[in-house]
């Protein structure tokens, strides 16, 4: 059973002193008001569904600050932002840290450890001793071609799958089988959780560092291998969040984030609140659609759209501290004036 993990108010906001500024924001139901965020804080961005968060800060900003690229069977062409004006006080670095599966395979590929440690295990003495080269160790199985199960076409049917007997589904050949570090054998690794690999080799300061950080926003259940299907949009988020904070970037760095607690255990949240506030400890600031009563009150800084959906949204109806924000009659001020005096 996962450690609960209380929610803890921040007695203390972060004060804004220098902002990022949007002009003339005019996609779909957007008003065109000049968007106002600063910078160095936790900002949430709340207010009823269909009020214009999504056009605003992930079609709009986030494609002017991080355009991407997408592919056709022509070229590759930038996907546009949403109707503006100008921007100004734009930070150096922009990432936006989403849910889709992209570039998610499994978490032990995704965070980039399969080979720190085939390099453990070939340097092991198991593999010392019987001459066994990293090449050799992770050679795929010659039956299953390294996908760990076997498939057999039924014609009209279905088709049937199988785990490989031969590599156990794990993809390896009979030689990985042979190596053991503290105990295990890479295969065997695979499909160990993180939390229980993290124990095996926290000596390892490459390994140590990385699942450390994705023990830290709650993924330490993951197994190392598993697939990027079976992951939720919460889960896929929280791991790039992880992946982003092991490479301690000095860069000072936007981060936007839409609805990382979506389906996230009442703990799960209280650590993903932890993680975002050591984010701007270290000088980052973090910009989040959420509709999360806690993790809105424990934001620096609110920026509420509305006052409704469609058509009647678009508006900046309030824009301050969650103090601040708790004074009001919009429709986030209740939950966040619930949150501040301990009822909710």
């Amino acid at each position: 059973m996962r450690e609960e993990k209380r929610f803890k108010l921040k007695l203390t906001r972060r004060k804004p002193e220098k902002w990022l500024k949007l002009y003339g924001a005019q996609e779909n139901n957007l008003a065109g008001e000049t968007i106002e965020i600063p910078h160095g804080l936790l900002v949430g961005l709340c207010g009823v569904s269909g009020s214009g968060k999504s056009t605003l800060l992930i079609d709009t900003l986030g494609r002017i600050l991080a355009p991407r690229k997408h592919t056709t069977s022509m070229a590759q062409e930038p996907i546009l932002p949403g109707i503006y004006e100008k921007i100004e006080g734009e930070l150096p670095r922009t990432m936006i840290i989403d849910q889709t599966r992209a570039s998610i395979t499994t978490p032990m590929n995704y965070l980039g450890l399969r080979d720190s440690f085939l390099k453990i295990f070939a340097e092991s003495e198991d593999a010392l001793s019987m001459n066994l080269s990293e090449n050799a160790i992770k050679k795929k199985c010659t039956v299953c071609k390294g996908d760990g199960i076997i498939k057999t076409d039924m014609g009209f049917l279905p088709d049937i799958f199988d785990t490989c007997e031969v590599c156990n589904g794990s993809g390896y050949s009979i030689d990985a089988w042979k190596v053991k570090v503290n105990g295990i054998t890479l295969p065997e690794l695979n499909q160990l959780t993180i939390d229980e690999v993290y124990e095996l080799f926290r000596d390892y300061e490459s390994i140590e560092n990385k699942l450390k950080v994705v023990k830290d926003v709650g993924l330490g259940y993951l197994v190392m291998n598993q697939k990027a299907y079976s992951l939720s949009g919460g889960e896929r988020q929280r791991l790039k969040i992880a992946k982003e904070l092991s490479k301690k970037t000095k860069r000072r760095t936007l981060y936007i984030l839409d609805e990382p607690t979506v389906g996230q255990h009442h703990e799960d949240v209280a650590r993903l609140i932890g993680v975002l506030q050591n984010i701007v400890d270290d000088g980052h600031t973090v910009i989040i659609i959420e509709h999360h009563p806690h993790v809105l009150s424990s934001c620096d800084w609110l920026i509420e759209s509305g006052p409704d959906s469609g058509p009647e949204g678009g508006h900046i109806i309030a824009n301050g501290t969650p103090e601040s924000i708790a004074k009001g009659e919009t429709p986030t001020a209740s939950y966040i004036k619930e949150i501040l005096e301990g009822t909710l």
